[in-house]
């Protein structure tokens, strides 16, 4: 990389050094670093196409999704039938909030897709399913599925010789696998959906990650709840440890996280389309949770308890890929803007707070300078997380599973997004249309995270 940049030194007007440098940062998984390289091969040729691809990407990497959608209306005008140009520009369209151009464009790349470029439908419906969920159509879950067929976006499990689950087929008297996929948030917020599988006549085994696995079987009695490590690729087949379990409950169907919100969403009469809560602790980890709770509320007396998550370890990991870590960068919030919450005068005069991160991930988080405790009994896995959360008056968590896991449990809780937040937070407004006891504050402004702050501030004094 440092060669390659030495070589443009000497040689500036060299496009294919530029190339060079551009392929070096694919490698490390720096993609976002592209954009003033590629914006140096566009003074050179303002029409290459390869340049303007990766002048889009890395501009999306950093969230400006607006400008990422102008240079693929561009690349759009000069090949109108390309199915790949309108995926990306719907895309890109859809993170900058512009919802009815995004889906307008995603439908045509779809019926194109369908009929000339069966490769990329899945890619496209999945995008265009989640413009739809962004609106509130619930509609839009039958597209979303499609991620389990989009290798750059899911990893799942595939067992053999059981029938996928279709939509509409009976479930009273079937025994239906279903099996986990994404990450933890989702994880805790699809699975809300099973109760409705349940009511449907359905018999559970659902699939874990070994970190919710109590968590989940405390919440969901009348399931079997087994654990078994994540898939670490699209279709994987069931890994022999879980087996012997699948094979003793012999399934009728096999279902994915994903197809879990269809039943409801199948069905017009349904009063509500929202995830309600459903999540507790184990009523061990409860009943140690509580004396815990109780000391505390003794060492900071009369003061609300609030539970803060503020960093996404993602951002920290390189190996994750640039899509992945810098999501995770910027939903986020910087430790400096912590501490404008917890240690501002009138919120600590009555308010304390609790780290939620796990031990693990703490050093990486940093420590916010003052009132801020640390929950004694320990986080080892979420069913501690829960217990935790369960002594307290609030949370404020980023996007995040501790984010969906307080939401999940029916706690009052505040999330912080930046300015293309995940579907399940709505997109305008302090409110969501998919659950309850939430307040969402935005950003307005990319990676400023001042106006969110004050908003913060200002709903944790209404509390007192």
């Amino acid at each position: 990389m440092c060669a390659a940049e030495k070589q443009h030194e000497n040689e500036p007007y060299n496009s294919a050094i530029l190339h060079e440098i551009c392929k070096y940062l694919v490698a490390l998984k720096r993609e976002e670093e592209m954009l003033p390289w590629a914006e140096r091969a566009l003074v050179l040729n303002p029409h290459d196409f390869a340049f303007m691809a990766r002048r889009a990407d890395a501009l999306y990497l950093l969230g400006r999704y607006a400008e990422a959608a102008d240079i693929w209306a561009q690349c759009l005008s000069q090949q109108n039938g390309s199915v790949l140009y309108r995926l990306r520009l719907g895309v890109s369209l859809m993170m900058a909030g512009e919802l009815t151009r995004a889906i307008s464009l995603l439908n045509e790349a779809w019926r194109m897709a369908v009929s000339s470029e069966v490769e990329r439908a899945a890619s496209v419906g999945f995008a265009m399913g989640e413009a739809m969920l962004k609106t509130g159509d619930p509609q839009g879950f039958k597209y979303w599925l499609m991620r389990n067929d989009v290798p750059r976006f899911s990893s799942s499990y595939r067992p053999l010789g059981i029938p996928i689950w279709e939509r509409g087929s009976e479930l009273r008297g079937k025994r239906v696998l279903i099996t986990h996929e994404l990450g933890f948030g989702d994880n805790f917020l699809l699975a809300a959906c099973v109760t409705d599988w349940l009511a449907a006549g359905a018999k559970i085994m659902l699939t874990c990650h070994p970190q919710s696995q109590a968590l989940m079987q405390a919440s969901l009695p009348n399931c079997e709840v087994i654990s078994a490590p994540n898939p670490t690729q699209l279709h994987s087949p069931l890994p022999g440890s879980l087996l012997v379990e699948v094979n003793r409950f012999a399934p009728h169907i096999h279902a994915t996280l994903l197809h879990l919100p269809l039943l409801k969403a199948g069905q017009p009469e349904a009063s509500e389309q929202g995830f309600q809560p459903y999540l507790q602790a184990p009523s061990q980890k409860h009943q140690i949770a509580t004396e815990w709770g109780q000391q505390l509320r003794a060492r900071q007396p009369g003061k609300k308890l609030v539970g803060l998550f503020w960093d996404c370890a993602q951002r920290h990991w390189p190996a994750m890929g640039a899509v992945v870590r810098c999501w995770a960068q910027r939903r986020s919030l910087p430790l400096d803007s912590v501490n404008e919450i917890v240690q501002y005068p009138a919120v600590a005069d009555g308010v304390h707070f609790v780290n939620l991160h796990h031990p693990a991930a703490s050093a990486l988080a940093g420590t916010p300078g003052s009132n801020v405790s640390v929950y004694l009994p320990g986080i080892r896995d979420f069913s501690d997380t829960a217990a935790c959360i369960a002594q307290l008056d609030a949370v404020i968590a980023v996007d995040s599973g501790v984010a969906n896991l307080a939401v999940m449990m029916g706690v009052l809780t505040c999330v912080p997004v930046h300015t293309s937040g995940d579907w399940r937070w709505g997109v305008e407004g302090t409110t969501s249309p998919w659950v309850k006891n939430v307040t969402v504050f935005r950003q307005t402004h990319e990676g400023d995270w001042n106006q969110v702050i004050q908003q913060i501030r200002e709903w944790l004094l209404q509390m007192l």
